[in-house]
């Protein structure tokens, strides 16, 4: 993607556009580096011209959709897409990259899934912190991870959270119980997520070791050692999925 140089002359335009937009307004947020999380990332820190790139995990099914066996063959899929190109030509396939794929049953064992998962973060945290080197630049390009999108499944999975959306605390955001899902938020509060507290959490399940589930944390997050990442912080909501297919299909502004 990076050796066409028409790629990299959008990515550079884009990214210079953006930081002297934003430096007009600083109120105005126009993408990840300009939130709260960016300010405590350690890349952009120390790099504060690395480019963004975003995961994408999803799985999909090569066989009969409707047929019995539908759910024997499915794959799971990585994706990549740099944020700083042009929203024109984000919106288009080609922008999308593959960065891993694996059979899903294959994942369903812990040592797979550490394998898998491991050589991912190895390869993706030496990109940040080594960068990229680019012939046609003549030098290196810096990259920094910002977020992990998804459906809900595939979120809570990758974010160590329990996979049952029927019970318990299943929200990777809050503490909320499935017992109170119905209450209008006007009529309660949750006790939001943070790192310690979560990281607490995820260390009493290492250490039971059984299997158990302990406010919605069954398991370490695969992508925990990745450079950037929280299972708390990295994972939002995704709009394609909340929105426009799922439970609001009508957004009043």
């Amino acid at each position: 993607m990076l050796s066409k140089p028409d790629v990299l002359n959008m990515l550079i335009k884009n990214y210079n556009e953006t930081i002297s937009c934003n430096a007009l307004d600083l109120d105005l947020m126009y993408d990840y580096r300009h939130g709260s999380q960016a300010k405590q990332h350690s890349v952009l820190k120390s790099k504060p011209d690395s480019l963004l790139f975003q995961l994408y995990i999803d799985e999909i099914g090569v066989t009969n959709p409707i047929g019995a066996k539908k759910d024997t063959q499915k794959i799971t899929m990585i994706y990549f897409q740099l944020e700083d190109l042009p929203n024109n030509v984000k919106s288009m396939l080609k922008s999308i990259g593959l960065l891993a794929m694996c059979h899903s049953a294959h994942l369903s064992a812990k040592s797979n899934r550490r394998k898998f998962f491991d050589s991912i973060v190895e390869d993706l945290n030496a990109l940040q912190t080594d960068g990229l080197y680019i012939p046609a630049l003549r030098g290196r390009l810096n990259f920094a991870f910002s977020v992990v999108t998804g459906d809900h499944l595939a979120s809570n999975d990758i974010g160590g959270f329990q996979k049952s959306f029927s019970n318990g605390q299943f929200c990777r955001h809050c503490h909320i119980n499935y017992d109170q899902r119905f209450i209008p938020l006007y009529e309660i509060s949750h006790v939001q997520r943070t790192q310690d507290q979560h990281d607490n959490l995820v260390q009493q399940v290492l250490r039971l070791n059984n299997n158990n589930v302990i406010g919605g944390v069954i398991d370490k997050s695969p992508l925990s050692e990745l450079i950037g990442f929280h299972a708390v912080i990295s994972l939002p909501n995704d709009v394609m999925h909340d929105l426009n297919e799922g439970i609001r299909r009508e957004v009043f502004f």
